[in-house]
């Protein structure tokens, strides 16, 4: 009999574990999911779009890190497991105030970022413009507002995936930029301010290379129409297709920078004007004065256009340093730098709707 109660006992635990084990397998699955799915809801104040941050980064644990959130500026990076990670950043035009805060210039040492295009104003960059480079690609995304409190909205996502997803391939470059545009959607429908939203974004081109330049006078992007220049030999240009900031670089017979070209609209250049401000260097744009053209030794020449958007900048920088007599910054043709400047500039704002620059 005693045993016979113990045999009892024992098939009853056993069939209770058979019923509890599952249930607890299944209820902690369950507050995983939820867990995971709350985290991400909450995630850059709750300005991302879950189901596109499960679409492109999958469906693995999440992790969010954030930081000290302003009214004006927002940033997270979420952690997705076996998916990927990405950095968002949401700024108004007030966080150009902020010491610390830099629009995305996209690549500046070793490739030039690309405009998005397909009705947006935005950049597409990586850091190192290789083609197979997986890591850090980043897409900027400018809204101008018709309502809400904000003039402008800054939209920045750089997203890194845990497969390789080369950037030669033309079908990973859209899924690269896919949460920057999803986010760009939601905040301009969280924050009121009603902006113009481009297409779905299908295509994308590459980052411009180094090494992708070609002779002055076949540019017909960012580098057009300027007339040759002493001491230039090639151009590295991209298409100007609504970015709020553009490049045109010229090179020299060795293939370095000789001169480059510079125009930025918006919050872009108030952020100039900003950190120009700040700085300790002296003949930089700051805003005060519309037009410069730069004397033997300095620089920088500038002008500027009135466009919807607010006041744009439009910079050229002369290479080279103080020891160097064949550097664009000692030798370079001053009549020429005017006339690449004036044309560079005037294309710019023709482009953008702005009036016409300058004259100093």
């Amino acid at each position: 009999m005693a045993v016979r109660k113990l045999l009892l006992r024992i098939a009853g635990g056993a069939v209770a574990l058979a019923v509890l084990v599952p249930g607890y397998l299944w209820l902690h699955g369950d507050f995983r999911r939820w867990d995971n799915e709350a985290k991400l809801d909450a995630a850059c104040g709750g300005l991302l779009d879950r189901s596109v941050m499960r679409e492109v980064l999958g469906e693995g644990d999440v992790t969010v890190r954030g930081w000290d959130d302003t009214p004006h500026h927002v940033r997270c990076e979420v952690v997705i497991g076996g998916g990927g990670k990405a950095d968002v950043r949401v700024a108004d035009e007030t966080a150009i105030s902020v010491a610390g805060f830099e629009p995305f210039l996209g690549g500046r040492e070793h490739a030039l970022a690309v405009p998005v295009g397909n009705g947006w104003s935005g950049l597409f960059g990586a850091d190192s413009g290789d083609e197979d480079e997986t890591e850090g690609v980043t897409t900027a995304l400018t809204l101008h507002c018709t309502a809400g409190e904000a003039k402008t909205l800054m939209v920045t996502v750089t997203a890194e995936f845990t497969d390789a997803r080369p950037l030669d391939d033309p079908a990973n470059r859209p899924v690269y930029a896919r949460i920057a545009e999803a986010t760009a959607r939601k905040v301009s429908d969280v924050r009121g301010c009603e902006a113009e939203l481009g297409e779905r974004l299908r295509s994308l081109p590459l980052p411009v290379r180094e090494d992708e330049y070609k002779p002055l006078a076949d540019a017909d992007g960012t580098c057009a129409g300027i007339e040759p220049v002493r001491g230039v030999r090639t151009a590295l240009e991209v298409a100007r297709n609504g970015a709020p900031y553009e490049r045109c670089r010229l090179n020299g017979a060795d293939g370095e920078s000789r001169y480059g070209l510079e125009a930025s609209f918006g919050s872009y250049a108030q952020a100039f004007f900003r950190g120009n401000r700040d700085s300790y260097r002296e003949n930089l744009p700051t805003g005060e004065d519309p037009a410069h053209h730069r004397t033997r030794g300095e620089g920088v020449s500038w002008t500027t256009a009135k466009c919807p958007g607010g006041t744009a900048l439009f910079t050229l920088f002369a290479s080279g340093d103080e020891d160097d007599k064949t550097s664009a910054l000692l030798s370079g043709d001053l009549a020429h730098e005017r006339a690449a400047l004036k044309t560079f500039a005037e294309r710019s704002a023709k482009a953008h709707g702005c009036q016409a620059p300058k004259a100093p």
